[in-house]
Parts: C-alpha cells; sequence; structure tokens
C-alpha cells in the first residue's frame, strides 16, 4: 500500500472518533433540552435563545480554532494534537452540562446551563470536532479514501447515535443525568484516544517553504481569511452545512417529544431513532459505490428531495406510528450522501481553494464542517424550544393539549422541509464534481 493512502487500521481508528464527538454532541442534542425543561424546569424560549447565542458565537470561534490548527506545528501535525488535548475536556464537559444544582435559583440555573453550554460548544467542541474534521483531508490524498473513510466515520457514528437513543433514558431511569453523562463522558475519551493513537497525517497538506510568496501568504492570517472567503465553494458548503445541521438539530431535538406527545409512547423514541438512523447505518456502508456511480453532487441532489418526500408524508397523512416510520425510513435514506458525501465535498473545497490560490488552507477551509454543525444545530435547538414555546408546551402536564400535539407535529415536519427547498437551491450552484479533474491535473502539475 501506498505511504499517501490510509491503512485499514488508520480508517478504523479515524472512524471510532465520530462516535467519541457523538457521545457528546448527539446527547446534548437529543436530551439537553427535555433535561432543561422537564427536569431543571428552565423555560423553552429561554433555552431555544441560548442555545442560538451561544452557537452564533461559535461560528466566530470556529474560524479562529481554523487559523490556529494551520498555524500548529508538532511532531503529531497539526490536527491529532487538538484531539489529544480536547479528549479529556470532551468528557468532563459533557458531564458538567447535566449536573446542574438543584439549590441554585431560577436565574442561577440559567446562568449555569449558559456558562457551561457556551464553554462546552464554543471552546471545547469546537477544538476536538475541527481538528477531527481536519484529520482527513490531512491524513487522505485521495478523493476516494477521503469518501471511504467519511463512510465508515458515519457507519460508527450512526451505531453510536443508535445506542444513545435507545440506552441513554434507560441510564438516567437508572443512574440518573449526571451517571448518564458519566458514563457516555468516559466512552467518548477512550473513543478519541484510539483516533489520536492510530492515525497519521501526511506531509502532502503543508505549504511548500520553497515557496516563499506562498509561505508568506499562510503565516498571514489576514491574507488567510481574504482567500478563505473568496473561495465561493467554501461559502456555498457553509450554506449547506447550517441548512443540514439545522434540520437535524430539529429532528434530534424534537423526536423525543413526537413520541412522548404526538404518538403518546416515550419509549417509540428509540424505535423512531432507528427507522432514521438504520438506512444511514447501512448506506454508509455502499455509499463509495454510489459516489462512484452518480458522484456526490447528484447523490446529494437526490438525497434533499427523498428527505423532502419523507417529511412531507409525517405531516400531511394521519398521525400514526407507521405514517412516522415511512417517512423517517425515507429521511434516513436521503441522508445517506448527506453525511459522507458531505465532508468529503469538503476536501474537495480544500484542493479547489490551492488550485485557485497556491495556497492551501486545511483547518480553515475545515471550520465549514465546524461552523455549519454548530450554528446549524444552534438554530435546530432554538426553533425547538422557540417552537415548543410557540405551541405551549408545558413540562409539568402528564398530556399536552390537542393544540400543542398538533404543533409539535407541525415544527416537526414543515420548518425542516421549507430548509430543504432553500438546500435544494444552495447545492444546484455547488457542484464540484464537474470541475475535480481539472481541479487535480492542476494539483499534480504544480507538485512536479
Amino acid at each position: 500500500m501506498s505511504k499517501n493512502k490510509p491503512t485499514r487500521k488508520e480508517i478504523f481508528a479515524f472512524a471510532v472518533g465520530d462516535g467519541g464527538c457523538n457521545l457528546v454532541w448527539t446527547t446534548i442534542g437529543s436530551f439537553l433540552t427535555l433535561y432543561y425543561t422537564d427536569s431543571v424546569g428552565i423555560a423553552a424560549a429561554t433555552i431555544g435563545t441560548i442555545m442560538l447565542l451561544s452557537r452564533l458565537l461559535d461560528g466566530l470561534s470556529d474560524l479562529v480554532m481554523g487559523g490556529i490548527i494551520d498555524r500548529t506545528h508538532t511532531r503529531w501535525g497539526k490536527a491529532r494534537p487538538w484531539i489529544l488535548w480536547s479528549a479529556v475536556p470532551m468528557g468532563l464537559g459533557l458531564v458538567l452540562m447535566f449536573s446542574i444544582p438543584d439549590s441554585l435559583s431560577n436565574n442561577g440555573k440559567i446562568a449555569y446551563a449558559s456558562i457551561s453550554y457556551i464553554l462546552m460548544s464554543a471552546v471545547i467542541y469546537t477544538a476536538c470536532n475541527l481538528s477531527y474534521n481536519t484529520l482527513l483531508s490531512v491524513s487522505a490524498p485521495d478523493p476516494k479514501d477521503r469518501v471511504t473513510m467519511s463512510s465508515m466515520r458515519f457507519f460508527f457514528t450512526m451505531c453510536t447515535v443508535l445506542f444513545i437513543n435507545y440506552s441513554c433514558i434507560h441510564f438516567v431511569e437508572k443512574f440518573g443525568w449526571i451517571g448518564m453523562s458519566v458514563i457516555f463522558g468516559g466512552l467518548a475519551i477512550i473513543l478519541l484516544l484510539i483516533t489520536f493513537f492510530g492515525t497519521k497525517e501526511r506531509t502532502h497538506t503543508e505549504v511548500n517553504t520553497t515557496n516563499t510568496t506562498t509561505s508568506s501568504q499562510h503565516q498571514n492570517a489576514t491574507v488567510s481569511f481574504k482567500l478563505l472567503f473568496t473561495n465561493k465553494y467554501f461559502i456555498l458548503l457553509a450554506i449547506i452545512f447550517v441548512i443540514n445541521y439545522t434540520i437535524l438539530g430539529v429532528n434530534n431535538g424534537l423526536r423525543i417529544y413526537y413520541a412522548k406527545d404526538v404518538l403518546g409512547n416515550i419509549t417509540l423514541m428509540g424505535t423512531l431513532t432507528l427507522c432514521f438512523i438504520l438506512p444511514k447505518l447501512i448506506g454508509n456502508l455502499v455509499y463509495p459505490y454510489i459516489n462512484n456511480w452518480l458522484g456526490k453532487w447528484k447523490s446529494m441532489m437526490l438525497g434533499y428531495v427523498l428527505e423532502l418526500a419523507g417529511l412531507l408524508i409525517i405531516a400531511l397523512s394521519d398521525t400514526s406510528f407507521a405514517s412516522a416510520v415511512i417517512g423517517l425510513v425515507l429521511l434516513g435514506i436521503g441522508g445517506i450522501p448527506h453525511t459522507a458525501g458531505l465532508f468529503a465535498m469538503v476536501a474537495d473545497v480544500i484542493d479547489y481553494g490551492e488550485w485557485k490560490t497556491g495556497v492551501r488552507l486545511d483547518g480553515l477551509t475545515n471550520s465549514v464542517t465546524s461552523f455549519g454543525m454548530k450554528v446549524g444545530a444552534g438554530i435546530g435547538s432554538a426553533l425547538v424550544g422557540w417552537g415548543l414555546a410557540w405551541v405551549a408546551y408545558d413540562g409539568t402536564l402528564a398530556a399536552q393539549t390537542s393544540e400543542t400535539i398538533e404543533g409539535i407535529k407541525w415544527v416537526f415536519t414543515f420548518v425542516p422541509a421549507g430548509l430543504i427547498v432553500v438546500g435544494l437551491v444552495v447545492l444546484y450552484f455547488c457542484n464540484l464534481d464537474k470541475i475535480y479533474s481539472q481541479i487535480a491535473a492542476g494539483l499534480e502539475k504544480k507538485s512536479v
């Protein structure tokens, strides 16, 4: 095997790292609002505002962290050391978020929630997840290898998400919210350390220091940011990331309310998640073949259409478990290319930027992933909180009113459907597949 190709051991070690990230972030996205509303007693609208404001701050921290990664030079590389340094804070941060003291006043609880959420999302998770996403482009020069690594990554991600959604409530019932967070946080640390010790960075991503113009530009933060924002595909991809993770944030945040209040059975949460995740779990194993057949852009356009169909089935049919299953399965199938394919496209955007400018900005360009994920998830969480407030959700009631139940269904379906329509328009202008052969040829010529 070529020294520029990741080994199977590396691919596995890389893949499990996103399991570690999701043990923290999926738990936060799927259960933190429920913890805040039903256990801590914070108003849903307040939660939505906290999450949105902190995620907007995240957008700035992602760009700063991307620049820091590009200027990190250690014997481990530029991305791997940040995975090592942030692994333990990730686990501890999760525990802190689910440990709001009962003795605090309502304002004290809001302050605690705000500080812990901002610290976790804007600092700790930014450092960990952005460096993890950067690792893909610096460890795999070949776009096909990137798709394979992304596919395996999201296979483990979906397994982790299933584990979280099936086990979280059971762990809470047995050990409490703090006990659950200790278990998940500890597992996250272990998986992230496996990624650090089991992967390597390859020097093809380093700037050619013999090119004095390129070197000086790379060390100038102002020039780097200017070059980044002249890359039109970076901007388009950032919008797509925000849209996709807003949709996911709404789905993750409201799915438990859909099970508990719309379908009337909270234990259906795991099954609903299975319907959404299992197609992605299977699909990520075969996506490299789909990519070879359709390419990333066509498969992502088709994915949006299938996701839209799934949401409309849930929205327009009579409320039932069967319609929810059909809709979520379609939503999951449509999401396959928007996991592995979307992250692999980031590396293509990095190549495009280097082709156009002569400067390779791995960390800064990968900030689109962390920025889009967190800002999108923040907007999604805000929409969940504001949506629950809008439909007059009351966590102290044994059963919600019929108007509230119908409102939950409306927010769960029509809000993401509208976002998908916007996503289709943006993605239409983000077809890198049609010019990638030119990009690859140009980079090959420059390297000679």
